[in-house]
């Protein structure tokens, strides 16, 4: 993939050697002597921005390195590679003998073999350890909480969802745990329910699942207290959750509301129902990544600094479109429930509140895969009596009070059946710090 480049800085001081041998490597501290093409030559800078698949997102950052160049009167050459194998790096610096390099991909070897040359290298990071530092080097360390906290909101705002639930991507790096620790954060801030299928809990292996992979997210789908709101680190993360709902009997959005990152057209147009998604400003990190390079260029020190990447859009498609009637009433009932259930209420308290008919109430309950009214309340009840057992040294008997509980014993039957253990087994946990996941 080329965009065409030019730069008004003259030439570069590397000295020409073999074809197949990357730029000798230099001792000291400070910056570099700027990058020129020297005696009215009009060669363009070469720029090799690697990342790991060539896609939406990738595209979007070249905008944005084209959008610096166009604002401040620069021409580069740009050759976009997607690194599946780290071997491959080396052969494309050995071939087309870059003058810079964006690194948006962590790769240990990589890193080190770009280290040992004089090229300015804007290294791009999402929480592997930073290259040592070298006056060539730049690193940016990208953070990817926004895309989590945009997640929360919009699925918070929405109202009515029983859990939220957060899908790690394959081999779980840090980026989608940066998206992950967010959105549980932002849950757990107003009392939701948070739940978390991890990558180890999975075989995946590709990014769009054979149906026989989908097992295990589907049995885990069908765990989740309904409606429950879904969101995936990324859209192919989010696909294979539709597919694993399809598994599972659950309906997408009635009984699953899905989320993605990314906004890839493809990914989110060509599922049923359409995939609404999270769109990452990566226009502006081309744009900072650019800036930098061209810092480098230009003779001046290398640095290293923190950079959130920035929400452009949340696009809502199907895939997370409001509920039919028979699921807004039941939302009714469930941020009735949320506000109330410690206050002692029973089922006829939510009809009564409603207007409607007890039987019509759970029907739409059943529909929705999320059990009963009552159930509802005991669920609310179970997880304020988790939290307090874990976070405070009230006695059993208190907990149970100040949960509306008007039979103790009871109450603990429903939580061994819920938790798999006593309440008194459960508070011992939170010193080892092994209790489950509400």
């Amino acid at each position: 993939m080329k965009a065409q480049g030019r730069t008004t800085t003259g030439e570069h001081p590397r000295t020409p050697g073999k074809t197949g041998a990357l730029p000798r490597a230099i001792g000291g501290s400070g910056a570099l002597p700027p990058v020129v093409v020297g005696q009215g030559a009009a060669r363009r800078l070469r720029v090799l921005v690697a990342t790991w698949l060539i896609s939406e997102s990738t595209r979007r950052m070249l905008d944005g390195i084209r959008a610096f160049l166009r604002e401040n009167g620069l021409e580069w050459d740009i050759e976009a590679l997607s690194m599946l194998q780290t071997d491959t790096i080396r052969l494309a610096l050995e071939a087309e003998r870059p003058d810079g390099v964006v690194m948006g991909f962590d790769a240990p070897q990589v890193a080190a073999s770009l280290a040992a040359t004089t090229m300015p290298v804007v290294f791009l990071r999402f929480g592997a350890k930073d290259p040592a530092p070298r006056r060539h080097l730049s690193v940016l360390r990208l953070g990817f909480g926004n895309a989590g906290q945009t997640a929360a909101n919009h699925f918070l705002d929405r109202g009515g969802f029983r859990c939220f639930a957060f899908v790690e991507a394959t081999q779980d790096p840090a980026w989608s745990l940066d998206r992950g620790r967010a959105f549980q954060e932002a849950v757990e801030r107003t009392g939701g329910d948070f739940r978390r299928f991890s990558a180890a809990d999975g075989i995946y292996q590709a990014a769009i699942a054979h149906r026989s992979e989908l097992t295990d997210l589907a049995a885990w789908l069908r765990t989740l207290p309904r409606p429950a709101a879904v969101f995936a680190a990324t859209d192919e993360r989010a696909r294979e959750v539709i597919l694993a709902c399809r598994e599972a009997g659950l309906d997408v959005p009635r009984s699953v509301a899905v989320l993605g990152v990314n906004n890839d057209d493809f990914s989110c147009r060509h599922i049923i129902p359409n995939l609404s998604s999270i769109e990452l400003d990566h226009a502006a990190l081309g744009h900072v990544a650019a800036e930098e390079l061209q810092r480098l260029f230009d003779g001046r020190r290398a640095r290293r600094y923190n950079f959130a990447v920035p929400v452009r859009r949340l696009v809502a498609r199907a895939s997370t479109a409001p509920a039919s009637p028979g699921g807004a009433l039941v939302r009714r009932a469930l941020d009735f429930i949320d506000a109330h259930a410690l206050d002692g209420i029973g089922s006829a308290d939510v009809v009564r509140e409603l207007g409607v008919s007890r039987s019509l109430l759970d029907l739409r309950f059943r529909e929705l895969g999320g059990g009963t009214v009552l159930q509802a309340i005991q669920e609310r009840r179970l997880r304020e009596v988790a939290r307090q057992l874990r976070e405070t040294d009230d006695s059993i008997e208190e907990i149970c009070r100040a949960v509306g509980a008007g039979d103790a014993s009871g109450l603990r039957r429903l939580f061994r059946r819920r938790f798999g253990c006593s309440m008194r087994e459960w508070r011992k946990t939170r010193f080892d710090g092994s209790a489950p996941t509400l």
